[in-house]
């Protein structure tokens, strides 16, 4: 009777487990926006928040930063996440106070809201996550005790030409 019991038991855990693991790698398999589509809706987002700050930066990173998903993480090898970075230099606490206001601000109006899912965020980090589009925008720097400001865009992981391998 205890055999029977633990055989069902681990049976039917074993089909838990696989129902939820090919769910998930489904819904990661399925197509998304391109790259390039994603550098657009990057820049439109950068854009969009600098509009918005009472700084400006003194320097960008001029390319992309590309990097491949964790297929252990978030799905299928393949899919790339881009992001791209503007530094606005050591900022004095007022103005500082203010790009962090704006920058919730304006988020906030495009669909985002703060990110939940900050595991190892920094407490001068303000990291917000499109519900709509899953892009996060970070602004790096925003306590007192920090000296430079930084803001960042990163896109979801997303198969460079839209869809997965066949």
């Amino acid at each position: 009777m205890k055999r029977a019991t633990a055989t069902a038991t681990l049976l039917i855990a074993m089909l838990t487990l696989n129902a939820c693991g090919a769910a998930t790698m489904g819904e990661r398999s399925k197509p998304t926006i391109t790259l390039d589509q994603a550098k657009k809706q990057i820049d439109a987002y950068l854009t969009g928040i600098q509009a918005k700050l009472p700084v400006k930066p003194v320097k960008s990173s001029s390319d992309f930063r590309d990097l491949e998903c964790d297929a252990n993480d978030v799905g299928p090898h393949g899919r790339t996440q881009s992001s791209r970075e503007y530094d606005f230099g050591d900022v004095p606490t007022a103005p500082k106070a203010e790009a962090a206001k704006a920058f919730r601000e304006f988020l906030t109006g495009q669909g985002f809201e703060p990110d939940t899912d900050a595991a190892g965020s920094r407490p001068d980090w303000i990291r917000m996550r499109n519900a709509k589009d899953n892009f996060l925008a970070t602004l790096d720097g925003t306590s007192d005790s920090s000296h430079d400001l930084s803001l960042r865009v990163s896109s979801p992981c997303v198969w460079p030409n839209g869809t997965p391998p066949a």
